[in-house]
């Protein structure tokens, strides 16, 4: 595939270009950030943690006010299973997409006229470091703060990725990427990923103001396994800069260590290739 938007993508019952699902510059979903969504990696033919990612996209369309069609036709692991057989890609995403488009009226406070659009489509996955570093040097962002959860929720997954963003982007030369604190100066997570530390041999992962992430509960679930202690809590900036080991978890490079690697994390890397096979549905 010489060309990513040539790949065939699902958009409200239909298999088309991917280039074709959308969404308009006019649709809600676009300029008012009013959208949800969800990705999903496939490790060797399956995929890994199905339900759990489709039990929080279903959550976060709900915290959003958006409907999951429930035809025949938008059964997901239908869709992924036809996604993969016509875009043959070994290891790879899959994104749910839900957002609202535009009324006939095109007044921006018509809500209620808004027909909603429901996608899925498949592309290869990528590495968390855009120079493919085995290790990734984070920068702990003490600057650019995190939106609280008492705004929409980090638990539920969103569009707005402004502060990450701009967190990447204004990052000193020499990291690979972020790490942003809370309006009280507390860690929170990257632009994609949770990030774990280790001290003592006990793990930590932020519990507020970020997103639950997928594969953090794996990491959970490793830890638990291996009898590591195993927290979500507070961590300030200077327990954070202070660990033994600091780690990454997202979909898309599962766990990742960064510079401050150890054992405990090349542990976690171990367990998780792993669960890459117990933990995946099949797909044919």
């Amino acid at each position: 595939m010489n060309n990513v938007l040539d790949l065939i993508a699902f958009k409200n019952g239909e298999y088309k270009p991917l280039r074709e699902i959308g969404p308009s510059v006019l649709d809600f979903g676009f300029i008012h950030c009013d959208a949800t969504y969800d990705v999903m990696p496939i490790y060797n033919g399956k995929a890994f943690c199905f339900d759990r990612h489709l039990e929080r996209f279903r959550n976060s369309a709900k915290r959003y006010g958006l409907t999951l069609p429930d035809y025949e036709w938008t059964d997901p692991l239908g869709v992924i299973k036809e996604l993969v057989k016509r875009n043959p890609i070994e290891n790879a995403f899959v994104w749910f997409l839900l957002w609202r488009g535009y009324p006939k009226s095109g007044n921006p406070r018509d809500i209620e006229n808004c027909p909603e659009n429901f996608a899925m489509y498949i592309k290869p996955s990528y590495p968390l470091s855009v120079k493919h570093n085995p290790e990734i040097s984070i920068y702990l962002d003490r600057e650019t703060k995190r939106v609280n959860d008492d705004y929409y929720g980090q638990t539920f997954k969103n569009m707005a990725w402004i502060e990450l963003t701009m967190s990447q982007r204004n990052r000193p030369q020499g990291f690979d990427t972020t790490v942003l604190v809370d309006i009280n100066g507390n860690i929170t997570e990257g632009p994609g990923f949770n990030v774990g530390i280790v001290k003592d041999g006990k793990i930590k992962t932020a519990k507020d103001n970020c997103l639950k992430g997928i594969t953090m509960t794996v990491v959970e679930d490793i830890a638990k396994e291996q009898n590591i202690p195993f927290e979500r809590c507070v961590i300030s900036a200077d327990e954070f800069e202070q660990a033994d080991e600091v780690f990454m978890s997202s979909s898309s490079g599962g766990v990742t260590p960064s510079t401050k690697n150890g054992e405990i994390v090349k542990l976690l890397i171990n367990e998780y290739e792993i669960k890459k096979t117990t933990y995946g549905t099949k797909l044919s």
